[in-house]
């Protein structure tokens, strides 16, 4: 029974490693500048700070996620919602590997990453930063 130990060991070591990396390879990409968006900016390409929000639809996070990020950007122009299945070229240039994902982009450089699901008053703080 001892023996049962170390491959789950391993599973959650490797589980480690690797949110590890994405939160690295996330935070790697602050302060680079950011790739074109003028595809999805809408009526927020003017504006010099925007806040993007990278989901898939298969993922349970973005999805529980969803009214929320929806009645926000609603109220928010410079909340930008895109779908990673729909828009890969711009999840590959942004770095994304994980969602949900929020980038914050000001004067055309990556300011800020955040990985993972956010609460209301963590977005609202972050939107009331970036507007």
């Amino acid at each position: 029974m001892h023996w049962l130990i170390y491959p789950v060991a391993g599973f959650i070591a490797l589980l480690l490693l690797m949110q590890y990396l994405a939160i690295r390879r996330a935070r790697r990409s602050e302060g680079q500048a950011a790739p074109d968006t003028a595809a999805v900016d809408g009526p927020a390409q003017a504006d010099r700070r925007r806040l993007y929000y990278f989901y898939a639809t298969s993922c349970g996070p973005c999805r529980a996620m969803a009214p929320l990020v929806d009645r926000l950007s609603a109220a928010h122009r410079n909340l930008i919602k895109v779908d990673v299945a729909a828009a890969p070229d711009l999840a590959r240039a942004f770095g994304i590997a994980a969602t949900p994902s929020f980038i914050l982009v000001e004067d055309g450089l990556i300011r800020q990453v955040r990985l993972g699901g956010q609460s209301e008053a963590q977005l609202l703080d972050w939107l009331a930063e970036a507007l």
